[in-house]
């Protein structure tokens, strides 16, 4: 009797393991070290260094909202990176992507523009590219995801590598540091092998 229990507990025991594995939650690939996190303003980017902060009222329209910009100087290079919370507006508002984008096509010749996607078919953006009158290159996107605006700069030469990647690698994350970008599956082809994996982790402790 004693051999028949024990053979009954390891069968239960086998049964549950499956079901306690589904429960808890998949966790993505933590990121942090060179990645500069803000989970409070729901954001990471890794910068070639530590960002300076300055806090303001951003504006549009007869609209306000409090924001603050990450921003730093880096061999002739001007990175940077506005956060705008509009809290009692809609989560996604195509009205501000409109207006910001309006703002910087204003200050040079746009050479690129494109309508985008931070999370298909959720968080609409913009993604540009403007020359400025002194040669320089103005790179960045404008997205609007849960009450808030994000603006992001990269001031720098063309073939600036380190400017490109700060570029490339602004993320917004929510309150917990799990990056919005959920990796959905595609019917179409995408650029990349992200899709269906869990929504990357940023250390909000960094």
């Amino acid at each position: 009797m004693s051999n028949y229990r024990s053979r009954l507990m390891l069968f239960i025991l086998c049964l549950a393991i499956p079901i306690l594995q589904g429960a808890a939650p998949e966790l993505g690939e933590v990121v942090g070290d060179n990645v500069y996190t803000n989970c409070e303003y729901r954001l990471a980017a890794i910068f070639p260094g530590e960002p300076m902060i300055r806090d303001f009222t951003y504006q549009d329209g007869e609209r306000t909202a409090p924001a603050r910009q990450f921003y730093l100087m880096h061999n002739g290079s001007y990175l940077s990176i506005t956060v705008a919370h509009f809290a009692d507006g809609p989560e996604e508002d195509q009205s501000l992507i409109d207006s910001a984008a309006q703002a910087l096509h204003a200050r040079g010749k746009l050479r690129f523009e494109e309508s985008v996607f931070y999370d298909t078919p959720r968080i609409p953006g913009r993604q540009y590219s403007i020359v400025l009158a002194d040669g320089r290159f103005l790179r960045g996107s404008v997205y609007t995801a849960r009450n808030r605006l994000y603006i992001t700069e990269a001031i720098s030469d063309p073939a600036d590598a380190e400017a490109f990647k700060f570029e490339q690698s602004v993320s917004m994350i929510d309150e917990n540091g799990t990056d919005l970008d959920g990796n959905p599956i595609l019917d179409t082809p995408t650029i990349g092998p992200s899709g269906g994996l869990p929504s990357r982790q940023y250390d909000c402790g960094s």
